[in-house]
């Protein structure tokens, strides 16, 4: 692929991924946007048929409400005179007020006046009896905790809906004792609905919950409002919005009667106007982006194949040579004296100082390489290398060796800090050199302490044995290492096995660590050990039972962890024929 090409491939590409990723972000975000004003409007209208639900109820309040505290009707349940009811509830009064029941109870729970009324027809008729039944004694919607309480909401009469408010009746200045309540009730009938549909311009339907005629695909819609009226505060009215289509979109206010059960299920259907808004936003936003993308990508072409691109399509082709043959002794030649030709100079002394530095570079490498590799292992120090960040890895079974030395406090009171450091050099040299035959990875060292793991970076299945090998040789050089100096060292070991990650710290000055529960229990078990023992856990123990000896411990207190059963490692099995890997013929190194 040529240069012309590539500009193509490199100038195309990223505008058309940036269109995309714009188009895909922009659409999300109109989409959200106006999904989100879909949902705010159909609670708006949900909300406003709520508050003209509310308002009927208000309206019916404000008569009740006027007609409780009023002197005639205190009267009225005293002394039952019919002319209040001739004066005051007749065929145009009822009318007027657009009201389809009412009940005069006393406080005995006895009902003094009550009737119906068809608006319609203009006739009364008796009350029902099944609204009768709400009000009469011992109903709680005419028990009052004080005198301006007051119920309302919606009853099922006869198996249809009424908006009711039921009043204490006080004298006209509000005050008691209450002789008995005021019921009025208006019914929630078609013409009803149809007036708050057209006060609000919606579609609405209506639909009672206590029928058993709600339509099989709204039961799940009913399920989920009630669990949120459960879950609600305040009037617990709850609301929900679902696309029927693409073209409909439907809202349900779910409304409590007077007892605070469900009561009906309020519909209203939506058209999605909206929705159609922001799919023409989006188609509009693609086209123009699109559009954009195609003329700045033709014009910027156009502009470089011929100002610049020619020419520089030579050079490359020069620089492209140099770069297959890695002979830093050609150099390029350019016709012109204007910028290019300038650049062909440049390139030209920068291959000079590039010859130069390419050689101080290698040597500079070898050297940094190989100091690399003493504080990492070869795999880490390689990724590190490559990708800058050491990715930290994830190992299923490590065995981790922690070791102290027992007595070398005591020891420092005795010698020079100089000579104190020379011996510890001595005896983690040799640590070291075992380490190294065993094929184990040195982790660090922290004053007289000593951590070494098998199983990482490099996972093998003998990681437990090579551990065993390092942990009795250790045994081996500390023994050698008194009789030689004559000085009273032990050593303490403390060995597990289990899950660890691994990676590298920091950015500066950084180290390879291990990390995990498995790390702080073999930390455990060197504190926990005794001087000159080899403690192991149990997960340990289970990976070397059939090749060393084992002396059980028992249970010890861990802190962390509570009891653990330990063991103490001994050496090897007479009858074992497993030999660790490149643990064979190991001979304790000489200090």
């Amino acid at each position: 692929m040529n240069l012309r090409q590539k500009t193509l491939l490199l100038t195309t590409l990223p505008l058309l991924g940036l269109m995309a990723i714009l188009f895909g972000s922009f659409s999300i975000i109109l989409q959200r946007s106006y999904s989100r004003l879909e949902q705010q409007d159909a609670q708006r209208n949900l909300q406003r048929v709520d508050e003209a639900l509310e308002g009927d109820l208000a309206q019916i309040h404000r008569l009740t409400e006027d007609w409780a505290a009023w002197n005639d009707t205190y009267s009225f349940i005293q002394d039952r005179n019919p002319d209040f009811i001739k004066s005051n509830l007749s065929k145009y009064a009822l009318e007027s007020l657009w009201l389809n029941a009412v009940a005069l109870v006393n406080r005995d729970g006895e009902l003094v006046y009550g009737t119906g009324y068809d608006v319609e027809s203009r006739t009364f008729s008796p009350l029902p009896a099944d609204l009768a039944r709400q009000i009469t004694a011992g109903s709680p919607l005419t028990q009052f905790p004080h005198l301006a309480y007051h119920h309302q909401g919606i009853v099922t009469v006869n198996g249809h809906l009424m908006l009711v408010v039921i009043e204490p009746i006080l004298r006209s200045d509000a005050t008691g004792p209450s002789q008995g309540a005021l019921l009025m009730g208006r019914y929630l009938d078609t013409k009803a609905v149809d007036a708050i549909a057209l006060r609000t311009r919606l579609t609405l339907k209506i639909h009672p919950l206590n029928q058993g005629k709600l339509p099989g695909d709204l039961l799940p819609t009913v399920a989920n409002l009630e669990q949120v009226m459960r879950q609600g505060k305040g009037r617990d009215i709850a609301t929900l919005v679902r696309p029927q289509n693409a073209e409909i979109l439907s809202g349900y206010l779910l409304w409590p009667d007077i007892y605070g059960d469900p009561g009906m299920l309020l519909e209203v259907a939506l058209p999605r106007d909206i929705y159609h808004q922001g799919q023409i936003s989006r188609h509009y936003l693609g086209w123009s982006l699109l559009g954009s993308c195609l003329i700045f990508t033709g014009g910027m072409l156009l502009l470089l194949d011929r100002v610049i691109l020619r020419r520089l399509l030579g050079l490359s082709q020069q620089v492209q040579h140099i770069g297959r043959s890695s002979d830093l002794t050609e150099r390029v030649q350019v016709q012109g004296t204007d910028e290019i030709h300038r650049l062909g100079d440049q390139i030209n002394a920068m291959l000079g100082k590039l010859q130069i530095s390419n050689e101080k570079l290698v040597a500079e490498q070898q050297k940094a390489e190989q100091l690399l590799l003493n504080i990492l292992p070869a795999a880490i120090a390689s990724e590190l290398m490559q990708t800058k960040a050491a990715i930290p890895q994830h190992f299923d079974e490590v065995t981790i060796l922690f070791a102290d030395i027992v007595g070398f406090t005591s020891l420092s009171c005795q010698l020079s800090p100089i000579q104190l450091v020379q011996l510890l050099n001595q005896i983690f040299s040799a640590f070291d050199g075992l380490a190294e035959q065993l094929g184990l990875e040195k982790i660090k060292t922290i004053g007289d302490a000593y951590m070494v793991a098998a199983g990482l970076p490099t996972p093998r299945d003998d990681h437990a044995d090579a551990i065993a090998e390092m942990a009795l040789a250790m045994q081996q050089v500390t023994t050698s290492f008194q009789a030689e100096t004559r000085e009273p060292l032990e050593i303490r070991i403390g060995i597990n096995t289990g899950v660890v990650v691994a990676g590298v710290i920091g950015t500066k000055k950084f180290i390879y660590d291990l990390w995990g529960d498995a790390v702080n229990v073999a930390s455990r078990m060197e504190s926990s050990s005794e001087p000159g023992m080899i403690q192991v856990t149990a997960a340990t123990y289970e990976r070397l039972k059939d090749h060393y000896v084992f002396e059980p411990r028992g249970r010890i207190a861990v802190k962390g962890r509570g009891e653990m059963e330990t063991y103490w490692l001994r050496g090897h099995r007479a009858d074992a024929l497993f030999c660790p890997r490149r643990a064979i013929a190991l001979e304790t190194p000489t200090l």
